[in-house]
């Protein structure tokens, strides 16, 4: 059961790179794109930069899942290095529920600030409550891989899943 969502959670990772590309494409464009406009034809285009930092906000939305999939989000582990492996994978486990725990609570409130959004963006014909979406959807996504997680680094604390598999959690 546990391999099937593994695999599961690897297709929707790769949806997520390939959106990560074409996010990061057309951020990269839509900003070379006003540095033309500004300084070689001195006619500064508003939208862009508002574009831009809305699909910098889905990139990193979309992009925190991944990082806490691979492990390679931001954390202070010194404490971590002198403990043996055993006691890693449950402190990483329960990082993972604190975590989901989390990202429960920020979902709930998304979706709350999602129900309120009456704005509307300046240059865009977009409303706020559609950027407002990354929320959700960054969280629920993060509550998906941290339970992968979770249950993986749980396992291996137990003794019922090999510890040299594929992602090592800690």
């Amino acid at each position: 059961m546990l391999t099937q969502y593994t695999r599961f959670l690897d297709g929707v990772q790769r949806v997520i790179k390939v959106l990560e590309i074409i996010l990061l494409a057309a951020i990269t464009l839509i900003m070379v794109y006003q540095c033309m406009m500004r300084y070689i034809f001195q006619n500064a285009q508003p939208w862009c930069e508002e574009l831009a930092l809305y699909l910098s906000i889905y990139s990193i939305f979309l992009g925190i899942p991944i990082a806490v999939r691979r492990d390679s989000h931001l954390q202070v582990d010194f404490l971590l290095a002198f403990m043996s492996k055993k006691i890693r994978y449950l402190i990483s486990a329960i990082s993972s529920v604190a975590a989901i725990v989390f990202m429960l609570v920020f979902c709930y409130y998304g979706l709350s600030l999602i129900q309120h959004a009456t704005s509307a963006s300046t240059t865009l014909p977009l409303k706020m409550k559609d950027i407002y979406y990354s929320f959700p959807i960054g969280a629920v996504l993060t509550i998906l891989f941290s339970a992968e997680i979770a249950v993986t680094n749980f396992l291996k604390f137990l003794g019922k899943f090999p510890a040299d598999s594929k992602r090592e959690g800690v």
